[in-house]
């Protein structure tokens, strides 16, 4: 048997069809090479392992019992490696038809490189910063903690972390790479005992990073090549704190690896950088905490200062009526919070109700009793009926429109355009599944060809409108809003350049997997990450789905 090439290590974790995905892609890239393939599965409870075993029987599957965390479990794989090189692939990526040789012949060309890592592309086409990052100094990991990286991204001063001063575009020696796809050498791996199991998850490519710099090699980031990182879908889909253990992971490095001096100021100075963003956690709580009594008191002072200026025209403001103003404001949140529209009943519209109700007849009372620098009645009334209307009216709103389930009819209304890349059956058998079924988000609007061959036909009531040098044109004069990518006709490299190429637009990406699924599973459509508009949206969603369940 020659000799190995490559041994392509994934850990999982519950992300069986992202796996089945990256496989698929790691495959189509190892052509002309000898490839050892290791799967790890930690203990995931979505068949990962039996997935890998009946689709995949030249595949090593270490199927592990318990979750033993993502450096540990990649130990295990390289003590069964026997390629000249490593790639570490995290399972929610998928590879170009390149990635494996480029990165091997890197290794290759230049005997002093330790480790190489591809351009890492987020799913909706923006670039990672951490394909290249520095190392957690005591300034660096501050300026990235507080945010100050984030205000001075140009910065080498600030940047350091991060190192998002250097060109993307061109190779660059940096201090470390992302875990998520990096190749190294094996001799090096064995030399250093792999990855320290001290971490369990995050901080384990850094720390290796860093040791290998200590035995003298470069560590080198190439644009070369790249990668689509769906990024955090294994975490996603854990119980585990993801922000305890990267504040453990960033202490960790500290305290083994910058000895001395340096280490005590660096863990003071990441202790500040993480109460800097538990503050902004904090503040951003308490805005969501007062949003809606602070509505009320906008809605409630907006009717008071039209029913003063349409009863005196151009009303006085004493400090007798910024007293009754308070007074009133006080009524309408004491009630509020008495009805509980401000916790557990946010959006019910009868306790908002009953909350106005209450309020305006404190209101009304105050102005029967202190006549002397209450409101005039006809301004009570005014803003006490309005209230009463537009307490309960809004919440209604936002409660039928924004929480519940929409009705079939408003989700054939709100069905968003899509474009499938490619004709084949596989895009074929999509389109047709999509628009058969009345409780779709999608509706097929067309195909997009990649040769003029076939452009104009009507494939099952769906026009292939165009090639892909047109999608962009297609996109706008059509509003696209999905763009749907078949891998049985585009490269992995046809597809990450497309989605690069229309990273600005805010649209979702999704891929359709080349394989079937297994038995009689339904045909799974891989979702890639929001655009950052329409990720602004899916935030503000999540934030309003926590608060509908409260």
């Amino acid at each position: 048997m020659s000799a190995i090439d490559i041994t392509v290590v994934v850990v999982s974790y519950n992300v069986r069809f992202f796996l089945d995905h990256c496989l698929q892609s790691v495959y189509r890239a190892s052509g002309g090479l000898n490839v050892q393939v290791i799967v790890v599965d930690n203990a995931s409870e979505d068949g990962s392992a039996a997935m890998v075993e009946q689709r995949y029987p030249g595949v090593l599957l270490i199927a592990n019992k318990e979750n033993v965390g993502f450096g540990r479990a990649n130990n295990q794989a390289f003590e069964q490696a026997q390629g000249e090189a490593v790639l570490v692939i995290n399972p929610d990526s998928f590879v170009q038809e390149d990635t494996l040789r480029i990165l091997l012949d890197h290794l290759r060309r230049h005997a002093d490189v330790g480790a190489v890592g591809p351009k890492i592309i987020l799913p909706d086409g923006r670039f990672e910063p951490r394909s290249m990052r520095g190392f957690p100094t005591p300034w660096a990991a501050f300026s990235y903690l507080a945010g100050l990286s984030g205000l001075f991204p140009h910065s080498r001063f600030f940047s350091r972390y991060l190192l998002t001063y250097l060109d993307r575009d061109r190779e660059n020696d940096v201090g470390a790479l992302s875990g998520s796809c990096m190749m190294v050498r094996r001799s090096l791996i064995e030399k250093l005992g792999g990855f320290d199991g001290d971490y369990f998850m995050y901080g384990e490519d850094l720390d290796l990073c860093y040791r290998i710099c200590r035995q003298g090699y470069r560590i080198l980031y190439t644009p070369a090549t790249r990668i689509v990182h769906f990024k955090g879908e294994s975490t996603r889909r854990s119980s585990f704190n993801r922000d305890y253990h990267f504040r453990r992971a960033m202490r960790l490095f500290a305290k083994k690896n910058l000895a001395g001096r340096t280490s005590l100021p660096t863990r003071w100075l990441i202790t500040v950088g993480f109460l800097v963003q538990n503050i902004e956690r904090r503040l951003l709580s308490l805005f969501a905490l007062i949003a809606m009594p602070l509505s009320d008191l906008v809605i409630l002072n907006i009717f008071i200062f039209l029913g003063r200026w349409i009863r005196f025209s151009e009303p006085s403001y004493s400090l007798s009526v910024w007293l009754a103003n308070a007074l009133y404001s006080f009524f309408f949140l004491a009630a509020g919070w008495f009805f509980g529209i401000y916790s557990s009943k946010r959006f019910s519209g009868r306790f908002a109700l009953y909350a106005a109700a209450l309020a305006g007849v404190l209101s009304s009372a105050v102005t029967y009793f202190f006549q002397q620098w209450a409101f005039s009645r006809f301004v009570v009334l005014w803003f006490s009926g309005g209230m009463l209307l537009a307490m309960p009216t809004w919440r209604i709103l936002v409660r039928r429109w924004v929480g519940r389930r929409p009705s079939a009819s408003r989700r054939r209304w709100l069905r968003r355009k899509a474009l499938i890349v490619g004709t084949d059956r596989r895009a074929q058998e999509i389109s047709q599944s999509i628009a058969a079924d009345p409780a779709s988000e999608l509706e097929p609007v067309g195909y997009v060809a990649f040769s003029e061959n076939g452009v104009g036909e009507v494939i099952a009531g769906v026009p292939v409108l165009g090639t892909v040098d047109e999608l962009e044109r297609l996109i706008r004069t059509e509003r696209i809003q999905e763009v749907l990518f078949s891998t049985a006709t585009a490269s992995y490299e046809q597809i990450i350049g497309l989605i690069q190429s229309l990273s600005c637009r805010s649209l979702n990406f999704r891929i359709i997997p080349k394989e079937q699924p297994m038995g009689g599973e339904s045909l799974p459509l891989l979702r890639l990450e929001l655009s950052p508009m329409r990720r602004l949206g899916r935030a503000a969603g999540a934030g309003r789905d926590a608060l509908l369940k409260k």
